[in-house]
């Protein structure tokens, strides 16, 4: 591969770390901003919706412009933003800031990807993009981890300060090792005209529903993490880390190499069955954990490792069938593969929110499940060449 994939990795894991880099201190957040744990909850939905909506328009407004230059612009943007956010007084200024931030990171992860896409041939694209996308769960292994670290050790604002450095360490990588692309030939407007395809719906609906999936956990990670195991601060930023390991070890095991190897649908078909059950396991666990305990602690890892393992296997292949949709329409595809990714990940995170409210934490396994076992279902009707 070109060293260019893997510092467009790089991309993906600083922008995957400031994403959701305070997560781990989520209630430390809430205690000081004078909110309930449910409602610093919907900062995460916030930025994700937004990045939902803002991901494609930017994609499209920015398809005249070279793409390695609307990367580097991204990524120092989200930098500036993510300082100035550290020393914000109210909940009101936070929401906002992740409103911003979401906007001027949305064009990151499609260029990123389309970059890519255009430096390898058709037959390696799966492994490429699967190499870019590990950037995204190494940011759960060390990105995140460390930002919870950093955090109960000067203070949960500081993460934002911790976020706000590692961009801005990337950008020189990109800068010197990144060759600059062609600027998108195919006018904005007549770029939409691949949403018709079926596999490219099929692909976006698969892709946002496993993220509706797993975000009522996800969002809620550090308290649910708290809930089951007693653990806080630096112990929830190792457990956190499982979802890295798990996400690396979905690619490398059934994704990146399948992409290239096996039929889209029966991939599919697979990898969203062992989704549901996963995510069902993780009410299982809950209900019948002892909190504290060493066991109880180990399957909670377990859980955490399954669940981002089957989370990120189908993206390779996904993003691999989108580019090869329209390879001209690379970057768009890829934008609306971010932005459901991010909308999917906003209403999980509001569906979380409700059911937290509501029920407790330990409905939010079988919801997840439920969502999945309907992609599952959606595949095994589907029919696409």
């Amino acid at each position: 591969m070109p060293i260019a994939i893997y510092i467009l990795a790089l991309a993906a894991f600083v922008v995957g770390t400031q994403s959701y880099v305070f997560s781990g201190l989520l209630a430390d957040l809430a205690t000081d901003l004078g909110v309930s744990v449910s409602t610093a909850g919907q900062l995460i939905a916030a930025f994700a919706i937004t990045s939902a909506i803002a991901s494609p328009l930017v994609v499209s407004a920015l398809s005249g412009f070279e793409r390695k230059r609307v990367l580097i612009a991204s990524l120092v943007s989200v930098s500036v933003v993510n300082l100035g956010t550290a020393f914000l007084p109210a909940f009101e200024g936070f929401l906002a800031a992740r409103v911003l931030v979401a906007a001027v990171s949305a064009g990151v992860m499609p260029m990123a990807g389309a970059i890519g896409a255009s430096l390898v041939p058709a037959e390696r694209q799966g492994q490429a993009l699967g190499i870019i996308l590990s950037g995204l769960t190494i940011a759960f292994i060390v990105g995140v981890p460390l930002g919870t670290i950093v955090g109960s050790a000067f203070g949960w604002r500081s993460t934002f300060v911790f976020a706000a450095i590692v961009v801005l360490a990337v950008i020189p990588a990109i800068a010197l090792l990144v060759p600059h692309s062609a600027a998108d030939e195919t006018p904005p407007k007549s770029d939409w005209s691949v949403v018709k395809k079926p596999v490219v719906l099929l692909g976006l609906f698969l892709i946002g529903t496993s993220f509706i999936a797993a975000y009522p956990i996800i969002a809620f990670l550090g308290p649910i993490i708290t809930a089951s195991t007693g653990l806080e601060g630096a112990g929830i930023g190792a457990m956190q880390s499982a979802i890295g390991f798990g996400s690396i070890g979905g690619l490398i095991a059934c994704s990146s190499i399948l992409a290239d190897r096996r039929a889209f649908l029966p991939n599919m078909r697979v990898m969203y069955l062992l989704f549901a059950l996963v995510l069902g396991a993780w009410s299982v666990v809950f209900l019948s954990g002892t909190q504290g305990s060493w066991v109880n602690i180990a399957l909670v890892a377990v859980v955490i490792f399954l669940t981002s393992a089957t989370l990120i296997a189908p993206s390779p292949a996904i993003e691999k069938a989108l580019v090869q949709a329209d390879p001209e329409q690379s970057a768009l595809t890829l934008a609306l593969n971010t932005s459901v990714i991010y909308l999917g990940q906003g209403i999980g995170a509001g569906i979380g929110g409700l059911v937290v409210g509501s029920v407790g934490f330990a409905a939010l396994g079988f919801v997840g499940a439920a969502i999945a076992f309907a992609a599952f279902a959606v595949s095994i009707i589907a029919k696409v060449r």
